[in-house]
């Protein structure tokens, strides 16, 4: 087909500010609006692919690139696309490069995120894990399990895993909160500069940090002070939040059923995870890809330079691979939530264990705990990101199985 020929993706609304609530019943209708839509945001159009088939094939085509130094100027407001920040001269990270650099980039972070450090860090969550429900097990009214389990337990290996101290992992939390969900633009975009300065100062002092990727990569001869600041911003941003987002889920999916509905062997747990990454996505959205050339997919044009996103949502909950928006762990479908090819996440299989671990020492603990009947589960999300926000149960006392 000629560019004439092509079919023009039509307007769809998405919640594109921070909001205190569930993006996804939004998310789903704009995909069904169809195959491809465009959103505007901060003065641009994006293209958003939501079929199913299509959303895979965009994952894995070469021409929709995630080099950064491909984002438009207009995208460059602070705090409005973290992944095109700073500029491509500056440094790049992992998730928005490409071709050589982007390799270069991965193999330094594999060396931290290898498979077999999997059994090493199985023992160190489990035993952080023990050690927030013990604290849990002390109160006997109701409790916010985000604040006391779902946040604390990624917040605290993550810092352990790049070297923030103790001490430090508070204010940490409270920076990426106010990046990634406030609706106040200027602080958003205060906290990016704050967050990096901060990073800087850390990595030139030299002794405030505990060994780990940070100080590993100060080590390594390739690599720039620039680069060490971005891409422990970056990590830091990225890598406890979509777990907690992860584990929050994962457990209110559990908790919404009665205990005899809930996972209890190691493979219905494993089960619980992947259906919860379909269905309940922490990203709904892949992060930013831009056109090199017009694209055609599905009969529609993307046009050269364009910002593409791809709706993981939409893709994840196809009917017919799936089992559509029901909740049904062990069927078999499958999900996209951590991406495919070249770009598939780095860090899904912690990921994966930190929930399963999460969830299962949780409900082995407390099997009869319950959503609470007076307080509401709260939801903040937009359409790149989406966690639950207060996750209010009530720890019934029964016996551990």
């Amino acid at each position: 087909m000629t560019p004439d020929e092509l079919l023009e993706a039509p307007r769809a609304e998405m919640p594109t500010e921070p909001a205190p609530v569930d993006s996804i019943p939004a998310v789903l209708a704009a995909g069904q609006v169809a195959p491809v839509v465009t959103v505007d945001y901060f003065g641009g159009v994006n293209w958003v692919v939501c079929d199913p088939d299509l959303a895979r094939a965009a994952l894995l085509d070469d021409r929709l690139s995630k080099d950064m130094a491909l984002a438009p100027e207009w995208m460059r407001v602070p705090g409005a696309m973290l992944g095109a920040q700073p500029r491509a001269e500056v440094a790049k990270a992992m998730v928005m490069s490409e071709g050589a650099e982007h390799t270069r980039i991965r193999r330094l972070h594999a060396k931290t995120f290898s498979p077999r450090k999997l059994g090493e860090w199985g023992e160190r969550l489990t035993k952080l894990a023990g050690g927030l429900l013990d604290d849990l097990a002390r109160d006997t009214g109701e409790v916010d399990l985000v604040d006391r389990f779902t946040y604390p337990l990624p917040l605290e290996f993550f810092s352990e895993l790049i070297g923030v101290p103790p001490h430090l992992r508070p204010a940490v939390r409270e920076v990426t909160d106010t990046i990634i969900y406030s609706q106040d633009q200027d602080a958003r975009a205060a906290g990016v500069g704050g967050l990096a300065g901060t990073v800087a100062r850390w990595a030139a002092e030299g002794d405030v940090l505990d060994p780990g990727f940070v100080t590993d990569l100060l080590a390594e001869e390739s690599v720039s002070l620039n680069e060490v600041v971005t891409w422990t911003t970056g990590l830091i941003m990225a890598g406890y939040e979509s777990t907690a987002s992860l584990i929050a889920s994962a457990l209110h999916e559990a908790l919404r059923r009665p205990p005899s509905e809930r996972p209890g062997t190691e493979a219905e747990i494993a089960d619980w995870v992947e259906e919860t990454l379909r269905v309940q996505p922490p990203l709904p959205h892949a992060t930013w890809r831009f056109a090199t050339e017009d694209v055609e997919l599905g009969g529609y044009l993307i046009p050269k330079s364009a910002p593409v996103q791809v709706n993981l949502a939409s893709a994840n909950r196809c009917p017919h691979r799936t089992a559509g928006d029901e909740f049904r762990p062990g069927t078999g479908g499958d999900n996209v939530s951590f991406g495919l090819g070249r770009h598939l996440c780095l860090g899904a299989p912690l990921a994966r264990l930190e929930a399963r671990i999460a969830l299962g020492s949780f409900l082995t603990r407390f099997p009869h705990a319950r959503l609470s009947a007076t307080s509401e589960v709260r939801w903040e999300s937009d359409w790149i990101i989406r966690r639950i926000s207060a996750l209010p149960i009530v720890l019934t006392p029964g016996a551990p199985r």
